[in-house]
C-alpha cells in the first residue's frame, strides 16, 4: 500500500452523508426549514418550566404539549422523593441490572404490577428500549407473523424490522377495520403470531376496539401487544391504563408502559405472566446489556404510582377527562376538525404540512405551545396541531387556549390562499 497516494475522493461517511442528503425526504425537510427560518418551533430551548407555564426560546407560554397529563413532574412529593433517593443512593446505579439491582427497582416493578394486575414487570429506558429488546426477542423466526397495525408508534415498526431481519414477516393491518384484520390474519399466520395496537394513539387519541381484539386475538391464535404509553395513569378506576378499563386477561397479553407520561418521571416497562418476564430477564439484549435506572427517577416514579391510586389520582382523572371533553366540543363549534372522546390527546385537523408549521408558530405567538405534528408522524398532507391536556391546566388556561384557537380561525381565512399558492411551487411536492 502506498501511504503517500493522494486521492480526490471524500471519505466513506461523506460520501453516504452526501448521499442521503440528495433523497428526496431530506429535501423536503430541508426546504420547509429554509422557508421557516426563524419561523418553525422544531428544535426549541426550553429555559424555565414553572407550573404548566414554561419559557420556550426566551417566551413565556402556556405548555400544552406535554405529556405529564397528571401533573406530577411537579408534584412536591414525587420531587422530595426523587431528592431524598439521590442523597440516599447517588446518581447512578452503577452497574447492568443482569448484576445488580438497587432494591427501590425491584419494589417498582411489584408495584407496577400491582398497578396493572399483571404477574410481573420489567423496566426499562425507555419504550423504545422495551420494544427493541422484547420484539426480537421473542419473534425472531421464520415461523413468526408480525401484524402491525397502520397507527402503531414508530417505535414497534422499528422494533419489528429487527424481528423482519432474523427472519419474521411484517403485515401491517388496519384494527379499525376489524374483518379485514381478521382476514389477513387468517390468510398469513403462522405458528407465532402477534398483533401490535397502541392502547391510546399518541398522534389521534383515541383508544381501538381492545375488547374485540383481544377476543379475536385468542380465537386466531395470535398474541396480542399494546403499547399503553398514553393510557396507563389516565385510564382505569385506579390508573392501570386500558387493561383495567376494559378488563383485559393477561393470559394473552403483553402490555407495555411509560413512566415518562402520566407519571412525570423515567423510565418503560413491560408487563404480563411471571414466565414471560422472566425468560425477557435472560434473553432480551436490551435489557441484559444496558444500565439500570438513576435511583432517583425511579423513587421518582414509585410515589407517582402510589399517588395515582390515591383519591387525589382519581379526582386528577376525572378532571382530566372532564377538560378533554370540553375542548373538543368548543373546538368542534369552532369549525376545527377535531373527534370527540374524552382522551387528553387532542388532535386538530390542519392539512399541508407548511399551513401546520405555521399555525402552530401563530399558537406560540399567542402564548400557547402546542406540538405541530408533520409526515411522517402523520399521513403527508394530513397534519395536526395536537394539544396535551393535562389536569394541572387551570380552567384560565383552558379559555386562554380557546380564545387562541378562535383568532387562529381568522388567521387561517386570511393566510389559506397564500400557503396554496407556496405549497404549489415545484409541482406540489415540496410541501405536500
Amino acid at each position: 500500500m502506498n501511504l503517500f497516494k493522494q486521492t480526490l475522493r471524500p471519505p466513506p461517511l461523506s460520501q453516504l452523508i452526501q448521499s442521503r442528503m440528495r433523497e428526496d425526504d431530506f429535501k423536503r425537510v430541508k426546504r420547509l426549514g429554509f422557508l421557516l427560518e426563524h419561523f418553525h418551533l422544531k428544535h426549541t430551548v426550553t429555559e424555565l418550566v414553572s407550573g404548566r407555564k414554561i419559557v420556550i426560546n426566551g417566551r413565556e407560554v402556556i405548555n400544552f404539549g406535554s405529556a405529564n397529563y397528571l401533573g406530577y413532574d411537579q408534584h412536591p412529593e414525587v420531587i422530595k422523593a426523587s431528592q431524598e433517593a439521590l442523597a440516599k443512593l447517588g446518581a447512578h446505579a452503577g452497574c447492568s441490572r443482569i448484576f445488580s439491582s438497587h432494591f427501590n427497582i425491584v419494589a417498582l416493578e411489584q408495584e407496577i404490577s400491582a398497578l396493572v394486575g399483571s404477574q410481573a414487570t420489567m423496566i426499562g429506558h425507555n419504550i423504545s428500549q422495551i420494544h427493541a429488546g422484547v420484539i426480537p426477542a421473542l419473534f425472531s423466526s421464520e415461523n413468526s407473523v408480525l401484524y402491525v397495525d397502520r397507527f402503531a408508534h414508530t417505535s414497534i415498526f422499528q422494533a419489528c424490522l429487527i424481528a423482519k431481519a432474523k427472519g419474521a414477516e411484517i403485515v401491517r393491518v388496519d384494527v379499525a377495520d376489524l374483518n379485514e384484520t381478521q382476514q389477513k390474519i387468517q390468510s398469513t399466520k403462522k405458528e407465532r403470531n402477534c398483533l401490535f395496537v397502541d392502547g391510546v394513539y399518541s398522534m389521534q387519541g383515541h383508544i381501538p376496539p381492545l375488547v374485540q381484539l383481544s377476543e379475536m386475538a385468542k380465537d386466531e391464535n395470535v398474541i396480542l401487544y399494546v403499547d399503553d404509553a398514553h393510557g396507563v395513569g389516565v385510564y382505569g378506576e385506579n390508573g392501570g391504563g386500558v387493561r383495567e378499563e376494559f378488563n383485559l386477561s393477561f393470559e394473552n397479553l403483553l402490555l407495555i408502559g411509560s413512566l415518562q407520561k402520566a407519571f412525570g418521571t423515567y423510565g418503560g416497562f413491560i408487563c404480563g405472566e411471571r414466565e414471560v418476564i422472566e425468560f425477557l430477564r435472560s434473553t432480551s439484549k436490551a435489557y441484559i446489556f444496558s444500565g439500570t435506572l438513576q435511583p432517583s427517577a425511579v423513587e421518582g416514579a414509585r410515589k407517582a404510582v402510589e399517588l395515582c391510586q390515591t383519591p387525589e389520582g382519581r379526582v386528577l382523572r376525572q378532571r382530566l377527562k372532564t377538560v378533554s371533553s370540553h375542548v373538543r366540543v368548543e373546538l368542534r363549534q369552532l369549525g376545527f376538525d377535531v373527534p370527540l372522546g374524552d382522551s387528553p390527546i387532542v388532535p386538530v385537523g390542519i392539512g399541508l404540512d407548511l399551513t401546520t408549521l405555521m399555525t402552530g408558530r401563530k399558537m406560540f405567538d399567542l402564548g400557547m405551545y402546542v406540538n405541530s405534528v408533520t409526515f411522517p408522524a402523520v399521513p403527508q398532507g394530513q397534519g395536526d396541531l395536537r394539544i396535551s391536556l393535562t389536569a394541572l391546566h387551570s380552567d384560565s388556561d383552558i379559555a386562554a387556549l380557546l380564545t387562541a384557537f378562535a383568532e387562529l380561525n381568522n388567521y387561517l381565512k386570511k393566510t389559506r390562499i397564500a400557503v396554496e399558492k407556496l405549497s404549489s411551487l415545484g409541482n406540489g411536492n415540496h410541501f405536500v
